[in-house]
């Protein structure tokens, strides 16, 4: 017979609408100047609590941040899992994927800001032994797919170059992170689809794209289409 969960008490409850209400209210502040602008002394003013109070909550302003992009970097990772779950095919899967980070990033503009266009999110800054591993939880899907898309490539997915230098790096880069043991040539897919499908989201979050007057939306299925061509070497689309 399956254990049913405890019920959480009251007291309980109100300790994660807390935890929630200081993480909305960290957000606006990294909105409006920054995650450096990010203060507890500030938050718990609004929320009319004792400076005291809030480190009950969260032991330091690192320790809120590092806790909101885990939270972000968990909540990307889930959609593109939720997304690339629907297909079967592996470039449907990575059309999915594409368009789900794009989508994630479009409806969470201030989230995405934080996790890719501050230090904050880089893993580097805060908490590395939280935020790494969240960070990978997506790059991990997106290798996962794009394993299987090399796959069906008439070549098995070869790089047709010889660069061991660059090998070195990626696979110690994929040791860093945590990510599954891959050959290097998927590694180095994963990282230029990573570095260019971001690209085109950033610039069109930033409106750098509003000169063009080309549409981000069709921009950005050009690159779909061209990153499958260079994983299996044709676009079967």
């Amino acid at each position: 017979m399956a254990s049913i969960a405890a019920r959480p008490t009251r007291r309980e409850q109100r300790r994660e609408e807390t935890i929630r209400e200081i993480q909305v209210l960290a957000m606006q502040q990294v909105a409006a100047d920054g995650p450096d602008a990010v203060s507890l002394n500030a938050i718990a003013r609004t929320m009319a609590m004792s400076p005291a109070a809030i480190y009950r909550y969260f032991d330091s302003r690192d320790a809120l941040l590092a806790d909101l992009v885990v939270t972000y970097y968990d909540a990307l990772a889930d959609a593109l899992q939720a997304a690339t779950g629907e297909w079967e095919k592996p470039v449907d899967q990575l059309v999915a994927l594409a368009r789900a980070t794009r989508r994630w990033a479009l409806d969470n503009p201030n989230p995405y800001r934080l996790i890719f266009h501050t230090s904050s999110g880089s893993g580097q800054d805060l908490a590395p032994e939280r935020t790494i591993p969240a960070s990978s939880r997506s790059m991990d899907v997106m290798l996962g797919v794009l394993a299987g898309v090399a796959s069906t490539a008439s070549d098995g997915g070869a790089s047709g170059r010889d660069n061991e230098r660059l090998d070195a790096q990626l696979r110690a880069w994929a040791a860093r992170s945590r990510l599954p043991d891959l050959p290097t040539r998927v590694l180095e897919l994963g990282l230029i689809c990573w570095t260019r499908l971001h690209g085109v989201v950033s610039l069109e979050l930033g409106h750098h794209l509003a000169s063009t007057g080309i549409d981000p939306a069709l921009l950005y299925e050009a690159e779909i289409h061209m990153l499958i061509r260079e994983a299996a070497g044709a676009d079967p689309r």
